[in-house]
């Protein structure tokens, strides 16, 4: 991961994503972090998006303050259980990660050092600018994947305003804590994601 995190401004088809990251850093100007976009995925020439709700502590890295515990990249990669159940779902589905890019509804880690927290909506409908700014900078969207209640909401506030001509899909958050409390959440996870790749395929 330490040799992805040098190719964040590096790789072509990310560098446009990295640097909006990098003026996003200073135009919220309050100590809030955004993580880079990983230069594995399809960056700018993705055409699927996986959508979650804020990023967790092991996308932090070393320049967000007392949050010291990740890659410092939103990634299938990272070491944590959610990002080890997207990198197997897509896997099996077939979805190449290559064409993919995951990000958040919410681009800032919520929460403290110790313990993350969900967005609420004034989070939702302040963060909906910058996601609008993210879509317009991947011209070869087709899918956009809304995974868990609040990123379903984010992205409801996101297509009231600005009506994007994508195809939505919205299934489960792929939290080990939701597989636990719902038996059938993996199978219908895997469903919308064999959707999403007819789709692709289609397209």
């Amino acid at each position: 991961m330490t040799a992805r995190l040098g190719a964040v401004r590096t790789e072509p088809r990310v560098r446009p994503l990295n640097d909006w990251v990098e003026k996003l850093r200073v135009r919220l100007g309050d100590g809030e972090s955004v993580p880079w976009f990983d230069p594995a995925s399809g960056g700018v020439a993705a055409r699927s998006l996986f959508l979650l709700e804020a990023p967790g502590r092991k996308s932090m890295g070393a320049e967000a303050e007392l949050r010291r515990t990740g890659s410092g990249i939103i990634s299938v990669d990272n070491d944590d259980p959610t990002a080890q159940n997207c990198w197997t779902l897509r896997a099996e589905t077939g979805l190449d990660y290559r064409e993919s890019v995951h990000w958040n509804v919410v681009p800032w880690y919520l929460g403290t050092a110790d313990r993350i927290a969900a967005p609420g909506r004034s989070e939702i409908q302040r963060a909906a600018p910058f996601l609008h700014e993210v879509i317009g900078m991947l011209p070869a969207l087709e899918v956009v994947v809304a995974m868990g209640r609040k990123a379903q909401a984010g992205w409801a506030v996101y297509r009231e305003r600005y009506a994007p001509e994508v195809h939505t899909l919205e299934t489960w958050h792929p939290s080990p804590r939701v597989f636990a409390s719902r038996p059938t959440a993996r199978a219908e996870i895997t469903d919308v994601l064999r959707e999403a790749a007819r789709l692709l395929e289609r397209g």
